[in-house]
């Protein structure tokens, strides 16, 4: 499961079709650049060229017709890429420019990955160097974006893909982790040359205040860091979300958790920025998450594409794709009938035989409904307050209506 799978930038082209009947109106591939790695370069995170697609998906000119043909069929195309680290094996780390480009250990040293350390007013220098200066793998430098020289090269690199591919947006891998001067002087530099380009920030972060921390709030600076990011993706309306389908209400659990979850909307500049998803590929799948219940499978779907935000729906999500994240390749699986020989083809309306039909159908109606209907993707969000009644002899709640 950690070799290469699926297809290429032509295959994707391919099924264009596919994706606008679903109702789709942007394509975020994972990570099309070179990732040359001799293990695990499944994922795309360990980049090894700046300026190349990798070959296996197709060439850097296949890439411009691809964002091209795209926009032929009224589709965005969203790049993702990676500030924090490279992989090992990319020539800068291979023959260094200097010793300072990278952030250097005595012996390999990981991140501590707590985020809070970012912004905590009580952090030791310990903790907020080991968080941001430790490496996120063993193959994975970490780069030292303080060295001016590795803020620029970033920089023009995030520029050049824009101008050169006329994408639509960013999608930036592991936000939090970057130097704090650097994402300040990063979001500025590209939104100065592109004021429309749309971008969003993974936040893999726990609560509403340390997510807004990393987008565009409202919230006075803290450590000197005030984000440039218009958006992030949204993992406290995830947390809560999938809460909400597996868990009993209570005053602040269950459902409640997803009131709170955008009662914290408060913080943001814009919060219609945010990604809101029930899984990616990091993550398990939702349909396994709620146990292959259908019933709340339509209930988070119709959440998801009516709530406020910018909707993310992982591939096969549509048809009922299950699979728990231990290890994350299992959520990685091929789509079935992208190859000759496979034994169902949901490409087709034919191949999506019993609920994998009934989800599609479902799914397409609602994303092509929201995406017709302004109310829905640009209009005012109101949300009720779920009702947890108390009965007269007990303080102990009952469940919410």
């Amino acid at each position: 499961m950690y070799a290469r799978h699926g297809g290429d930038l032509k295959g994707v082209e391919q099924h264009f079709d596919y994706l606008k009947e679903l109702g789709v109106t942007a394509i975020w591939p994972t990570p099309v650049v070179e990732n040359d790695m001799p293990k695990a370069s499944y994922h795309g995170y360990a980049l090894t060229d700046y300026y190349a697609v990798d070959r296996r998906y197709g060439s850097n000119e296949d890439y411009v017709r691809f964002v091209q043909r795209a926009h032929q069929n009224g589709l965005k195309v969203i790049h993702d890429v990676v500030l924090n680290h490279m992989g090992s094996k990319n020539y800068l780390f291979l023959e260094q420019p200097a010793a300072d480009w990278f952030h250097q250990w005595p012996s390999f040293t990981r991140s501590n990955f707590r985020d809070a350390a970012f912004n905590d007013l009580y952090a030791s220098d310990l903790d907020r160097k080991l968080y941001g200066e430790g490496w996120f793998d063993t193959t994975m430098p970490d780069l030292n974006q303080s060295n001016p020289l590795v803020a620029t090269y970033v920089i023009q690199n995030f520029i050049w893909w824009v101008e050169y591919t006329g994408l639509d947006g960013y999608r930036i891998d592991t936000y939090p982790y970057s130097d704090r001067n650097f994402l300040m002087q990063w979001g500025e530099a590209v939104l100065n040359e592109f004021p429309q380009l749309g971008m969003f920030g993974e936040t893999w972060v726990q609560g509403n205040g340390q997510q807004a921390f990393f987008a565009r709030n409202i919230l006075p600076p803290v450590n000197g860091f005030k984000s440039n990011l218009p958006g992030v993706t949204d993992f406290q309306s995830y947390y809560a979300i999938n809460e909400a389908m597996t868990k009993d209400a209570g005053w602040t659990d269950g459902i409640a958790k997803l009131y709170y979850a955008l009662q914290g909307d408060w913080m943001y500049e814009d919060p219609m920025r945010n990604v809101v998803f029930l899984d990616n590929h990091d993550l398990s799948r939702f349909y396994s998450v709620i146990g292959e219940d259908f019933a709340k499978y339509k209930m988070g779907l119709a959440w998801l594409l009516t709530t406020r935000g910018i909707p993310q729906l992982y591939y096969g999500t549509e048809v009922l794709m299950k699979n728990f994240s231990n290890p994350d390749g299992l959520v990685r699986e091929d789509f079935p009938g992208g190859w000759p020989g496979d034994q169902k083809n949901y490409f087709t309306a034919a191949g999506r035989t019993g609920q994998a039909g009934e989800a599609f159908t479902y799914v397409s109606k609602l994303a092509n409904y929201r995406k017709t209907h302004p109310a829905l993707h640009s209009g005012k969000l109101t949300q009720f307050i779920p009702r947890t009644e108390f009965t007269a002899t007990s303080a102990t709640p009952m469940r919410a209506r």
